[in-house]
């Protein structure tokens, strides 16, 4: 299991591929970051002829998932990963315990600082899949249904990752 979880799809779109484009260009607002920001539209990031790189626009929560597509006819590949800004948020996260069993080494010394291994570990999972594993799920789960609902994807198959 990989510390920060990503999810491929293949999609298959109901009408041409310039056609889904051109209304997820309507539907985002086109920026060169991406940050979340109050806006109208669902999407916020890059959209060009074939591909795109997004992130929803709920204030928040929306950028947790960047949304990556490439579509060639009718068909194309869609990678939902964690935004790096996060990456580095629940890294921190995650190395407080850590942090945290090393003062109380420095100041109690090690035979003290035993008992505390177990919580940190606890912590350090805690972190893992509560915060970092239940967000990606709901937040690539929402941003997926309004990618579908506004290009018009009828098939979205999940694949094996690659790389």
């Amino acid at each position: 299991m990989k510390l920060f979880p990503k999810r491929n799809f293949i999609a298959e779109l109901s009408g041409s591929s310039s056609e889904a484009m051109a209304e997820l260009k309507r539907n985002t607002d086109i920026t060169d970051s991406l940050v979340s920001d109050w806006t109208k539209k669902a999407f916020r990031g890059q959209v060009n002829k074939s591909e795109f790189k997004i992130i929803s626009s709920e204030i928040g929560r929306g950028a947790v998932c960047v949304l990556n597509g490439k579509f060639e006819g009718k068909i194309g590949e869609i990678e939902v990963r964690i935004h790096k800004a996060f990456k580095v948020m629940f890294s921190i996260l995650m190395l407080m315990p850590i942090f945290g069993f090393g003062i109380m080494v420095l100041t109690n010394g090690i035979e003290k600082s035993l008992g505390i291994i177990i919580p940190m570990a606890v912590g350090i999972i805690f972190v893992r899949f509560l915060f970092i594993e239940l967000s990606f799920r709901f937040i690539s789960k929402t941003g997926l249904k309004k990618l579908t609902n506004i290009m018009g994807i009828i098939k979205l198959k999940k694949t094996l990752p690659t790389g």
